[in-house]
């Protein structure tokens, strides 16, 4: 048997490697988070920057809302107006922000850009891209393919990118600074639901114009891969759920007549982190299209 001096030496020999190895866990954990969170803002300020040369170099400014209708809207299509094989109405009458992206000179820095999202009142005037090998490839990579805590806004190559599919969706972050997707929860205010009635999707070809007819909570479904989006009637029946929704924070406009035939954009994003089990989903129907009026040169 140990003498009772040798036993104590050996506690306290113990409690000291014990205490050694929570002091070393401590500070590696210390010194991994303080490396996150450096990454982290040095990343949302890269994105920041980024965000703001494309809106500035690529993209015609966006008008202040007072006087938010262009003297030169972009060109209409004559009649009969086809989009897809449908018909939809021009661009006439129409308070269409004048955005003309550079799409030339977008595609230069990421050919898989090929649209951009543009929502008056919010910070959302974004390219969207898609990554043909890989459905989520842009959800941490910014527009060059680097590393980014806010991501891109993209589509999944489940959707086709000519905008005919029944379903189309956009995902993006709902950053904790209010970029990227954030402000799509403004619509869960009815009068700013009400009174931002159109979203504006920018193509090479054409401009797109979305009316807004839904915005709410849904559980995280992967909603092209568990709907049969594609079947009439499947996606009739998924569109009687979404206009039957009532609860709190769910705002949808009634008074429109949403059908299978309708070409529905669907903008997607993250609750809280408390609600990780859920999506905030802006749904809007193909209103109007036009042709896009391009430019040869980038916009400066």
């Amino acid at each position: 048997m140990l003498p009772e001096k040798d036993k104590k030496d050996g506690k306290t020999g113990n409690k000291i490697s014990v205490r050694l190895i929570l002091h070393i866990v401590c500070i590696v954990g210390f010194v991994c988070c303080a490396g996150w969170l450096i990454w982290y803002f040095v990343s949302l300020s890269r994105s920041h920057s980024q965000t703001d040369e494309l809106q500035e170099n690529y993209v015609a400014a966006v008008p202040v809302p007072e006087t938010a209708a262009p003297t030169d809207a972009p060109q209409a299509t004559p009649e009969p107006n086809l989009f897809g094989g449908r018909e939809y109405p021009d661009l006439t009458g129409l308070d269409v922000p004048d955005l003309n992206p550079d799409f030339a000179g977008l595609q230069e820095i990421n050919p898989d850009v090929y649209a951009w999202l543009y929502i008056p009142d919010t910070v959302i005037n974004y390219p969207v891209v898609q990554r043909e090998d890989d459905a989520n490839y842009y959800l941490r990579r910014d527009i060059n393919g680097n590393d980014s805590t806010a991501g891109t806004l993209f589509t999944q190559y489940y959707n086709h990118k000519d905008w005919t599919d029944n379903l189309t969706v956009i995902y993006g972050h709902n950053m904790h600074d209010g970029s990227m997707f954030a402000a799509l929860h403004n619509f869960e205010d009815s009068v700013f639901f009400e009174e931002h009635p159109y979203i504006y999707l920018y193509t090479p070809e054409y401009t797109l114009v979305y009316q807004v007819f839904a915005a709410y909570s849904y559980p995280d479904v992967h909603l092209l891969l568990n709907y049969p989006m594609n079947d009439h009637d499947s996606f009739a029946a998924y569109l009687d759920q979404v206009m039957s929704q009532d609860g709190l924070n769910v705002n949808i406009n009634r008074d429109l007549d949403i059908s299978a035939d309708d070409r529905v954009l669907t903008l997607s994003t993250c609750v809280s982190k408390n609600m990780g089990e859920y999506r905030y989903l802006v749904q809007a129907r193909l209103y109007a299209a036009g042709k896009t009026t391009q430019t040869t040169e980038t916009v400066k």
